[in-house]
């Protein structure tokens, strides 16, 4: 056999193997573009956390001042003119350590909102920080739902139903919305049926810098035992951690276990952009955050569950029981599923950081 015959034989076989190991281009020296990575989730068409909602766009409006003052936000126009006269649940949204402004929040608030709820968003900080005593907050945080539930019944807005009410935390605000939870019947406030912390920290007991600075974590032996309740955490929160979530969970032991599970958000980085449980979770803009799968297969999903099964009897397997829908995160564009959520009754001891 000729040399250059032999060349050309070993070289259609090198081709060949490249071929079948998918580095055709690596194998012959060849410039090729990298594969595009898998691309994360979109929004689901409808369900928890999906796109479908009942009105149209949402009126927000400022009220009183800081520390005591608060931001409400209205739904307009409903979709459906039947549902013109429908009282709607109330929602108390506790933001995080200096969140005064929605806007970090904002895409979850309309959500919630545009799919049949009024938001109550308190300020309980004052504007300048300086010389700031978190013991102020939860009291600050009451005066404020008072007077917002007072403008609600004023008749100026959409008819409520403040007998079905619900509370949303992050961070710091995990921690006072557990707090609000346990003193709002002692204070004539309106009960919660669901109560959610998210990614909770910043609490004297949570360890760090927040034995200081932090609010404390009051008793929670008189949160409703009625309440449907989740802990949500997330796997690469280095800001607060576990122990804040722990905490508000071993407190919660008079509610059923069947009415509460801790939940840990897992990051994934399949694809690009990665998916990341970190601090910023729940936020929707600023320092990075972004509208993605974290929110509408975990946050979102979970909290319109948890509020359709408290006030409709509807999605109540997702919202609870650790079924394959609540710990379901979407799918990534090459059908790889996205890392699961952990759900769990037995979290183990708050450790502090």
């Amino acid at each position: 056999m000729r040399l250059t015959t032999r060349i050309r034989l070993l070289m259609c076989l090198l081709s060949a193997v490249a071929v079948l190991q998918g580095n055709l281009p690596a194998a012959l020296g060849a410039d090729a573009p990298a594969l595009a990575p898998p691309e994360p989730p979109a929004q689901p068409a409808s369900g928890p956390g999906g796109a479908a909602v009942l009105y149209d766009r949402v009126i927000a409006t400022r009220h009183g001042r800081a520390p005591v003052g608060y931001w409400l936000f209205e739904p307009s126009t409903p979709a459906d003119p039947d549902r013109a006269d429908r009282k709607l649940p109330l929602v108390l949204f506790v933001h995080g350590f200096n969140a005064l402004d929605p806007t970090v929040y904002r895409a979850w608030i309309d959500h919630i909102v545009r799919r049949g709820a009024i938001v109550v968003y308190p300020d309980y900080q004052d504007v300048q920080l300086v010389g700031a005593n978190p013991l102020t907050y939860l009291g600050n945080l009451l005066t404020g739902v008072r007077a917002a539930t007072a403008e609600l019944k004023t008749g100026r807005h959409p008819p409520i139903d403040l007998a079905r009410a619900a509370v949303v935390g992050h961070s710091l605000g995990g921690i006072l919305a557990a707090n609000y939870a346990a003193v709002a019947e002692a204070q004539g406030l309106p009960l919660p049926a669901v109560l959610m912390p998210v990614e909770p920290g910043g609490c004297r007991g949570c360890g760090g810098v927040s034995e200081r600075l932090g609010a404390p974590l009051a008793p929670l032996d008189t949160v409703p035992a009625g309440v449907l309740a989740l802990v949500v955490v997330g796997s690469e929160d280095d800001v607060v951690g576990t122990t804040g979530g722990k905490l508000i969970w071993s407190g919660l032991e008079e509610v059923p276990l069947d009415q509460r599970d801790f939940v840990t958000l897992v990051s994934d980085d399949h694809g690009r952009p990665p998916l990341e449980a970190d601090h910023q979770l729940p936020q929707t803009d600023g320092l990075g955050s972004r509208v993605d799968a974290m929110d509408w297969y975990g946050s979102w999903k979970l909290f319109d569950a948890l509020t359709s099964c408290a006030f409709e009897e509807r999605w109540c397997d997702t919202a609870l029981g650790n079924s394959d829908s609540q710990r379901f995160m979407g799918v990534w564009s090459d059908g790889m599923p996205v890392a699961a959520a952990r759900i769990t009754d037995d979290p183990g001891p708050p450790v502090p950081s």
